[in-house]
C-alpha cells in the first residue's frame, strides 16, 4: 500500500520533482521509485501538520475543548500530563500513506504514561506481521499496547503506550511526537507489507 501510494505522489508530478517526507523519500529511494531526471524536494517536517485538523476535546464528555492551529504543536507533550482532562485529535492528509486517518494522543493517569490511539487500514491477514514488528520493536516487558481488529470498520485498533517506544521522550514537543510516532508507524506499516 505504501508502494502504491508513492508511485502515485511521483505520477502526480509527471515528471517534475516530487515533494515527499523523509521517510517517503527514503522508501522511494530503496525502491528506485522516481524516474530518470526526476528530484525529490522533501517537505520540511515543520509543516507536514500545517494543514492538520488539530482539536482537543475533553475526555469525559468528548465536548471539542478547542480547535488549535499548528502552533499549538510547538507545545510540549507534558500539558496533557498536566491537563488529564483533555485529549488532542489530529487528522492530516499525511497519515494517508500509513493507512490512518487521524491520531488521538493523551495522558494515561492510570499507568501515567502518554497514549497514541489510531485506526491503522490493513486487513486482517496482517495481524501475526504487526504483533512480530510491534513485539520486536516496543518494550512489551514493561508494558503492553493494546491491538485489536474492528470487522465493523475494517481496521486495526492500535493503542500504544508513548513512553515505550524506542527513543521517546517526555520532552518531546506535540509536534516531535506526531513525527516520531509517524515514523515508527511507516516502520511498521513496510515491514508489514513486506
Amino acid at each position: 500500500m505504501i508502494l502504491k501510494k508513492i508511485i502515485k505522489k511521483i505520477e502526480e508530478a509527471n515528471g517534475h520533482d516530487v515533494e515527499l517526507l523523509v521517510e517517503e523519500k527514503q522508501y522511494a529511494e530503496k525502491h528506485s521509485l522516481l524516474a530518470d531526471g526526476q528530484n525529490i524536494v522533501l517537505i520540511d517536517k515543520n509543516k507536514q501538520f500545517s494543514k492538520a485538523n488539530i482539536e482537543r476535546f475533553n475526555k469525559e464528555t468528548d465536548e471539542l475543548v478547542s480547535k488549535d492551529t499548528v502552533e499549538f504543536l510547538k507545545s510540549p507533550i507534558a500539558y496533557f500530563k498536566e491537563k488529564q482532562n483533555e485529549y488532542l485529535y489530529l487528522e492530516s492528509d499525511n497519515f494517508d500513506v500509513i493507512n490512518v486517518d487521524a491520531i488521538a494522543l493523551e495522558f494515561d493517569e492510570v499507568f501515567e504514561v502518554y497514549t497514541a490511539m489510531f485506526g491503522l487500514a490493513l486487513q486482517k491477514k496482517f495481524g501475526p506481521s504487526l504483533r512480530d514488528y510491534l513485539n520486536e520493536h516496543f518494550h512489551t516487558e514493561l508494558m503492553n499496547y493494546s491491538l485489536m481488529f474492528s470487522g465493523e470498520d475494517g481496521l486495526w485498533e492500535v493503542n500504544l503506550p508513548l513512553n515505550y517506544l524506542k527513543d521517546f521522550s517526555e520532552d518531546f514537543t506535540l509536534e516531535e511526537t506526531l513525527h516520531h510516532l509517524f515514523s515508527f508507524t511507516f516502520s511498521l506499516v513496510e515491514a508489514t507489507e513486506n
